[in-house]
């Protein structure tokens, strides 16, 4: 069932639009869980959604977690970190948008990418200021291995509107809160496909206005 929480919903009429959204790019910023080894991990969720249609939308997502283990995977450290990136695309569908509140239903589908490092050694890496060109020299713990997966994430999201940002009242911010379940598929070599798949919240804030 829980792979199921959003293919019968997409089938739903909107039930009512206080307003139009056709050309409304919508960016969130916020904290989402992230399933790791049978626990959640809080890290940095980043969307982006352009809305095609009035109910319809789609963009790009990336969230950001580098949990800390005292264990190595296989590997001879007892100090490791992973590097955990998520990329994917969401489809979303608004069932309800009132003036205050919106409900909406949808599914990301992208790739699951961690990067497996030794804490125990690590690799000196050279960066430039950008304003300068001054070089500076950075230690980063050393890469032992990367597992890459498949996601898809069917969630529900809720957005309730906190305030507008302008007179015209065409650009407003959002509190907005999700939930979903993280389904993980491939071939690992230092995990598995499980060991990432649960359920996600995630809450943030929305800023959504009319893209010129």
């Amino acid at each position: 069932m829980k792979h199921l929480v959003l293919l019968s919903t997409l089938l739903f009429a909107q039930i009512t639009f206080a307003q139009s959204q056709q050309n409304d790019l919508a960016v969130t910023i916020g904290a989402t869980t992230m399933p790791a080894f049978n626990k959640n991990k809080i890290g940095l969720d980043l969307t982006g959604r352009y809305y095609f249609t009035d109910a319809f939308s789609g963009g790009l997502s990336l969230n950001i977690v580098s949990p800390k283990y005292n264990h190595g995977f296989g590997f001879d450290t007892d100090r490791t970190l992973i590097n955990m990136y998520s990329f994917s695309i969401p489809l979303q569908y608004d069932v309800v948008n009132t003036e205050k509140l919106t409900l909406s239903f949808g599914f990301s589908n992208g790739i699951l990418l961690n990067i497996l490092r030794n804490r125990n050694e690590s690799n000196e890496v050279i960066n430039y200021d950008p304003d300068t060109g001054i070089g500076y020299t950075t230690q980063v713990p050393r890469k032992l291995k990367t597992d890459s997966y498949y996601t898809l994430t069917p969630y529900a999201d809720v957005s309730y509107r906190l305030m507008a940002m302008d007179i015209e009242e065409i650009a407003f911010m959002f509190l907005t809160s999700k939930v979903g379940y993280r389904n993980v598929f491939g071939n690992g070599s230092f995990s598995k496909p499980s060991d990432f798949s649960n359920y996600v919240v995630s809450l943030g804030i929305t800023f959504k206005g009319v893209l010129d």
